[in-house]
């Protein structure tokens, strides 16, 4: 049984051997956020053991309760979504596996420094380390990332095929204009390395959303690094994307129905958004 590596949490590893200065980075998460834990399992192992727990104290707060889907006659998968936490910091142990300390906060001002990721396959036949589709209900898996756009990082492009006249006019056959963007990932104290393994392995998604705007990799582009300070195992990345512009009316609505969700699709109930010039929290219902 292996946690996915899609799964937005940090399980650490054994010790990396670095000796640098840890990173000050502490994920956050808004209280209106949907933690989604999958584990890959063979059709014979047992429920796994989870609990939410106080960072503070160490203290179990609550078990979590691990749903199962038999992909298979041997593959199975147990899934569960932290949902409604409020306030506070926590760490999430799963099989004696114990997570990086996270915090869960409503403040408008910590949350506007973040960007919400959402990210799936279109099916299950991409990866056999994750399940996006589970039990015929597509499942987003989501991350608050810090960092965002900034506007010095906009690039435009344009895919077009012109025709020269005798008289040197130029005429525009066809073009199509695009829009790219440099994401930057981290904050002034930076971001540990898993945090840009993990945005590399999302960009492989079929489909990802930043703050509700679907976004691709350009080309074969990855995170870029940039040092903070030498010593220091904290980092600034960026990674330049491309904005979808032209949806298809078909297309689009099935993949953004459960984007937002929590739960059931037929509840419609969907997960807060928080507006960064009114900083107070709405709810988006995308039809």
């Amino acid at each position: 049984m292996k946690i996915s590596p899609f799964t937005p949490l940090h399980f650490p590893e054994a010790a990396n051997g670095s000796d640098g200065l840890p990173s000050r980075y502490l994920q956050t998460w808004a209280t209106t956020d949907t933690i989604l834990i999958e584990l890959l399992a063979s059709g014979t192992d047992t429920m796994p053991t989870g609990t939410l727990n106080d960072a503070h104290t160490g203290a179990a707060l609550s078990v979590i309760a691990f749903s199962d889907w038999s992909m298979n006659a041997s593959e199975r998968l147990w899934f569960a979504e932290l949902s409604g936490l409020s306030a506070g910091h926590y760490t999430v142990t799963v099989n004696g596996a114990t997570c990086d300390e996270f915090r869960v906060t409503d403040d408008a001002t910590a949350l506007a420094k973040t960007t919400l990721i959402q990210y799936r396959f279109r099916d299950n036949r991409q990866r056999d380390d994750v399940v996006s589709v589970i039990n015929g209900v597509p499942y987003y898996f989501s991350w608050r990332a810090p960092g965002g756009f900034k506007d010095g990082g906009w690039q435009f492009g344009v895919s077009n095929e012109q025709f020269t006249t005798q008289r040197e006019d130029i005429v525009e056959l066809y073009a199509n204009d695009y829009t790219l963007k440099t994401f930057t990932l981290g904050g002034s104290f930076g971001v540990p390395v898993w945090c840009a393994e993990l945005l590399n392995r999302l960009l492989t998604c079929s489909y990802v959303f930043f703050d509700g705007h679907r976004y691709t990799r350009s080309d074969s582009e990855t995170p870029q690094i940039n040092t903070l300070v030498e010593g220091l195992d904290s980092f600034v990345f960026t990674q330049l994307l491309r904005k979808a512009q032209r949806i298809d009316p078909t297309f689009e609505p099935p993949v953004r129905a459960p984007l937002r969700m929590v739960g059931d699709l037929d509840a419609k109930i969907y997960r807060g958004v928080y507006d960064s010039e009114e900083e107070e929290n709405i709810n988006r219902l995308i039809k």
